[in-house]
C-alpha cells in the first residue's frame, strides 16, 4: 500500500511538473514570436550580405519571407491583450514596415542590377542595393533596441512578456538562455 501511495505521488508530482514546464502567458508567447521572428530576419539579413556570390535572389526571398514572419508574429497579439501590449505591437508594427520598406528598396535595386546594360547601371543598381540594405539594417537595429526596451518596460505585463520569453532572453545575451 505504501508503495503505490509513493508511485501515486511521483505520478503526481512529474504530471504538476510537466503542467508547470510551458507555464508562459499569452502575452511572453506573443514576445517569444517576436523575439524568435526578429533574429530570423537579422540572421537570413546577414546571409544576404554576406557576398554577392551564390543565389542572391534566393537570399532575397528568404530575407523577405523572414520579415512577412516578423510581420505576422507582431500582429499576432493575444486576445485580451492590456494595453501596453497593444501599444507595442502598434510601435514594433511600424517598425517592422521601416524593415519591409528598405527591403522593397532592396529588391528594386536587385532587379536593376539583374536589368543593368551597363558598368553605370550596375554601379548604380549596387549603390541603392547598399542604400536599401543601410536602411533596412538601421530600422532592424531600431526594432531591436524597441524590443529590447520592453524587457525593462514601466507596464508589469509587457516587460515580464518580454523579459521571461525565451528568445528575448537568447538574444540579449547572444544565443545562450540566462
Amino acid at each position: 500500500m505504501s508503495r503505490m501511495r509513493a508511485t501515486l505521488g511521483l505520478a503526481a508530482s512529474v504530471v504538476l511538473l510537466a503542467g508547470c514546464a510551458d507555464d508562459a502567458s499569452p502575452a511572453t508567447d506573443w514576445a517569444d514570436g517576436v523575439c524568435s521572428a526578429w533574429d530570423q530576419l537579422s540572421s537570413d539579413l546577414r546571409a544576404l550580405t554576406s557576398g554577392l556570390d551564390g543565389d542572391l535572389s534566393g537570399r532575397l526571398d528568404a530575407v523577405q519571407a523572414s520579415a512577412q514572419d516578423l510581420v505576422d508574429a507582431i500582429a499576432d497579439t493575444p486576445d485580451g491583450a492590456d494595453e501596453a501590449v497593444e501599444d507595442a505591437q502598434q510601435e514594433l508594427s511600424g517598425e517592422a514596415g521601416d524593415v519591409r520598406s528598405g527591403l522593397d528598396s532592396v529588391a528594386q535595386a536587385l532587379q536593376g542590377l539583374t536589368d543593368a546594360s551597363s558598368q553605370d547601371d550596375v554601379a548604380a543598381a549596387l549603390s541603392e542595393a547598399q542604400d536599401g540594405l543601410s536602411a533596412t539594417g538601421q530600422a532592424l537595429t531600431a526594432l531591436g533596441d524597441t524590443v529590447g526596451g520592453y524587457a525593462s518596460a514601466a507596464d508589469d505585463t509587457l516587460q515580464q512578456a518580454f523579459d521571461e520569453a525565451r528568445s528575448c532572453r537568447e538574444t540579449r545575451t547572444g544565443g545562450t538562455s540566462s
